[in-house]
C-alpha cells in the first residue's frame, strides 16, 4: 500500500512538473512582471499532491496604501525538512534564501532557480558581507524573503543555534525593515497527533539522504503542519543583531513547544 501511493505521488507530481516548468521559464524570460505567480501556485499544487495538510494562525492579510514606500518582510523560520518550503511557499508572496549549495542538486536546485530563491555563498565573511548588502537592498525594494537561520535541519522538536551573522543585513540603517518569526510544527499524521518520537522520522537529519528521506515522507500518509506566525518586529526594538536572533529563537521555540505531545 505504502509502495502503491509512493507511486502514484510521484507519476502526479512528475507529471505537473513537466507540464509547469516551460509556463515558468516563459515568466521569468518575459517583460512582464508577473514571474512571482507561479511559485505560489506550484508550491501549492505540490503540497496538495504530496498529501500536506496546512493550518495557518497568527498571519494577518497586509494592507498596502504606499505599496511604492513598503519594504519587504524578512520571514525567519525554523527548519525540519524539505517540505518546509512547500507548506510557507504556498502560503507567503516571498522568496527563499538558499545555500550556493542547494542550486547544484539536481531537479531540486533546478526546480529552487525556477522558483526565484537567491543562493548565498557564506564560505567566508567577504562573501557573507555582500550577500547582506544584497539581501538588504531586496527588503529595501519590497521584496518578501524566506530564511532559515539555522542554517541546516533540526528534528521537528527543537531548534539549533541560529546563526547571527544571517541576520547583519537588518542593521541600524534599515531598523524599520519587519522580521517575522515563524514556528513550522509537524504535529499530525493520517489525522492522528504526532509524537516527539515519530516526527523524528518525518524530520531529514543525519546522514538520510535526501531522496530516502523524502520517500519516507510521501509514502507515510498525509501530514498535517501548523505555521504558526508570530508578531512582526522591527530592529529598532533592539540593541544589535545578536538581540533579534535570540528574539526570535525564543518566539519560535515558543511556538513549537506549544504543539509538541509526548
Amino acid at each position: 500500500m505504502r509502495s502503491l501511493r509512493l507511486f502514484s505521488i510521484l507519476l502526479c507530481l512528475s507529471i505537473f512538473i513537466i507540464i509547469t516548468i516551460p509556463i515558468q521559464i516563459s515568466l521569468n524570460i518575459s517583460k512582464l512582471n508577473l514571474k512571482n505567480i507561479y511559485p505560489l501556485f506550484f508550491y501549492r499544487i505540490i503540497k496538495n499532491i504530496a498529501g500536506i495538510h496546512v493550518e495557518i494562525s497568527g498571519l494577518k492579510k497586509k494592507k498596502h496604501k504606499h505599496k511604492q514606500k513598503d519594504t519587504g518582510t524578512l520571514y525567519i523560520a525554523n527548519h525540519v525538512s524539505w517540505f518546509d518550503i512547500l507548506c510557507l511557499g504556498s502560503v507567503l508572496d516571498a522568496r527563499f534564501i538558499a545555500k550556493k549549495e542547494v542550486a547544484s542538486m539536481g531537479i531540486f536546485g533546478f526546480l529552487a532557480k525556477l522558483s526565484n530563491t537567491f543562493f548565498i555563498d557564506n564560505s567566508s565573511k567577504n562573501m557573507i558581507y555582500q550577500y547582506n548588502n544584497f539581501i538588504k537592498s531586496k527588503l529595501l525594494k519590497g521584496e518578501s524573503l524566506i530564511l532559515f537561520p539555522e542554517g541546516t535541519t533540526s528534528d521537528g522538536n527543537s531548534i539549533r543555534k541560529f546563526k547571527s551573522s544571517l541576520f547583519e543585513c537588518i542593521n541600524s540603517s534599515c531598523r524599520l525593515i519587519n522580521v517575522q518569526p515563524i514556528s513550522i510544527c509537524y504535529v499530525r499524521k493520517n489525522n492522528l497527533p504526532m509524537g516527539i518520537y515519530s516526527r523524528r522520522f518525518i524530520a531529514w537529519v543525519g546522514e538520510t539522504s535526501m531522496v530516502s528521506s523524502m520517500k519516507d515522507f510521501l509514502s507515510s500518509g498525509s501530514i498535517t503542519v501548523s505555521l504558526i506566525f508570530h508578531p512582526e518586529v522591527s530592529m529598532s526594538r533592539f540593541d544589535n543583531r545578536k538581540e533579534l536572533t535570540s528574539f526570535c529563537e525564543e518566539q519560535i521555540l515558543i511556538g513549537l513547544n506549544k504543539t509538541i505531545k509526548i
